[in-house]
């Protein structure tokens, strides 16, 4: 029996010994396992195990798991070293000067009365007279736009005595009504008189808030300022891809913004000759206006 034991105790060592050799090879292509605080749970079968956190993998690529690498090392990823804002990038801006052929007049109506019934009743009947008035030039109702309408309370401060003790106190005096509105006159020629008709027919409650110039269609004219802008855009890549000595790639990306939008120059004209007349027409000048457009591209470079 003691013969039998040294014969198994030896087969076993034989095969740790070439398990170890197996594992610890150099040959290339493999991976070496470091394997540390080996148990031996059974000698005499020839195998060897051990607890999971003893053996650690460092740095093994996944492939050299259970089988050969190609080169036997990890190799790191690799990044593109160039910037995704590599190349040239420029804007163009196509612009052009008009006359405008629509004017915006904001106006309305302001009333204060002790109720709030008189006050809409006079607000009402003064801003029906003005689009009575306007009318009258051949403007119709989709000229006519309601902006806002406000009725408000109106308070004021009184100096109240009471038991000897002087204090402040808010008081209620009446209402307030505003009534407001845009006009759209394309005549430009009858800006100044539809004004004084405006002012005659609200009387003292008549406001006029603003004017303003503009295009009607200003889309008319955005394929001639698209087309001024992208040359323009164009002109400059070329211009950039010169001074720096590099060539110009394809066109890479291009964006367009700011068109369609009318910018008022010249808003009333630098002089104004008022009629000797006793009554005057209000004299209104369109001046001109700039529209502008522009695209942002960019270019690859070599």
């Amino acid at each position: 029996m003691n013969v039998l034991k040294s014969i198994v105790v030896t087969i076993g060592v034989i095969g740790i010994g070439i398990l170890a050799v197996a594992c610890g090879g150099d040959d290339e292509g493999y991976t070496t396992l470091p394997v540390s605080n080996v148990a031996a749970s059974t000698v005499g079968s020839g195998v060897v195990s051990a607890p999971a956190s003893a053996v650690s993998v460092q740095n093994a690529p996944i492939s050299a798991v259970g089988g050969p690498v190609g080169t036997g090392t990890a190799s790191a990823p690799q990044y593109a070293t160039g910037s995704t804002n590599a190349g040239i990038w420029v804007t163009g801006t196509g612009e052009m000067s008009l006359t405008p052929d629509l004017v915006l007049v904001r106006l309305g109506v302001e009333v204060t009365s002790s109720t709030v019934t008189e006050a809409r009743e006079d607000a009402a009947g003064a801003m029906e007279a003005i689009i009575e008035a306007v009318k009258e030039h051949e403007l119709t109702d989709e000229d006519i736009q309601t902006t806002s309408f406000n009725i408000w309370p109106r308070y004021e401060y009184q100096e109240v005595v009471s038991e000897g003790v002087t204090s402040n106190k808010r008081v209620l005096t009446g209402y307030q009504v505003s009534n407001t509105a845009v006009i759209k006159i394309r005549d430009l020629d009858a800006v100044g008189e539809i004004i004084d008709d405006v002012a005659t027919a609200g009387g003292d409650a008549t406001r006029i808030n603003g004017i303003d110039f503009s295009i009607e269609d200003p889309s008319a004219y955005t394929t001639q300022l698209r087309e001024d802008a992208v040359k323009a855009a164009l002109e400059n890549a070329n211009q950039f891809a010169t001074l720096t000595g590099v060539t110009l790639g394809k066109l890479v990306y291009v964006s367009e913004y700011g068109g369609d939008v009318p910018v008022v120059q010249d808003f009333f004209a630098e002089t104004r000759a008022l009629a000797t007349a006793l009554a005057p027409t209000t004299p209104i000048s369109g001046g001109s206006l700039d529209l502008s457009l522009t695209v942002q591209a960019v270019f690859d470079i070599w």
